[in-house]
């Protein structure tokens, strides 16, 4: 609960910082998600199992409000959302394979833009928030983080377009299914596609 404080804080003051004048920006992304091995630890009655379970690639999809504080440096507050399939599982839980995991996330970010060169703009950003993961018809709201790394160009005087690599984790997420308890951690590797419009 405190970590998701902190982030709810976070959010906030990227929130704050965002408030509309010219330096502001938009943001849409989305691409492919590939999640690892998760590991998962399942509890019916007075037995746990641990085991892991896999993913197919998946989606993507988010976009975010921030605000350029100099040439270099940026704020921002993003909401995105993922998706998987549950390919194979090494423990029994009733409905887990071809089931989906999904999060559903809301993140303030900070970013750094390095010099433009040749047209291409590198940048790389960090954030933090909370992360609403669900399977098996529950979910759980937990902290989550990010890292993203990218290079982007300028198509019109106002539009860019970028190539993006992600990586985001979470807390360990709770969620149950009739009698069974499922502990699950998430995190997923993406590739996305990005769009941004100055304002």
């Amino acid at each position: 609960m405190r970590k998701i404080l902190i982030a709810a804080s976070l959010i906030g003051a990227t929130a704050a910082a965002t408030s509309a004048n010219a330096e502001s920006y938009g943001k849409i992304f989305g691409g492919a998600t590939y999640g690892s091995d998760h590991d998962v630890v399942v509890t019916t009655g007075a037995v746990a199992a641990p085991g892991e379970f896999d993913t197919d690639t998946g989606y993507a999809v988010g976009g975010a409000y921030g605000y350029n504080i100099n040439q270099f440096f940026a704020v921002e507050g993003e909401i995105a959302y993922r998706s998987n399939e549950i390919d194979s599982s090494t423990v029994a839980a009733a409905g887990l394979v071809d089931d989906d995991i999904n999060s559903l996330s809301f993140m303030g970010n900070a970013v750094f833009n390095a010099p433009t060169y040749a047209g291409f703009t590198p940048y790389v950003g960090a954030g933090a928030g909370v992360a609403r993961i669900g399977a098996l018809n529950d979910h759980d709201t937990v902290f989550a983080y990010q890292a993203f790394g990218g290079v982007k160009k300028g198509i019109t005087q106002n539009i860019d377009a970028g190539l993006e690599y992600r990586y985001f984790d979470a807390d360990t997420a709770s969620l149950v299914n009739g009698g069974t308890l499922l502990d699950t951690e998430y995190d997923s590797h993406s590739l996305n596609v990005v769009f941004s419009r100055k304002f």
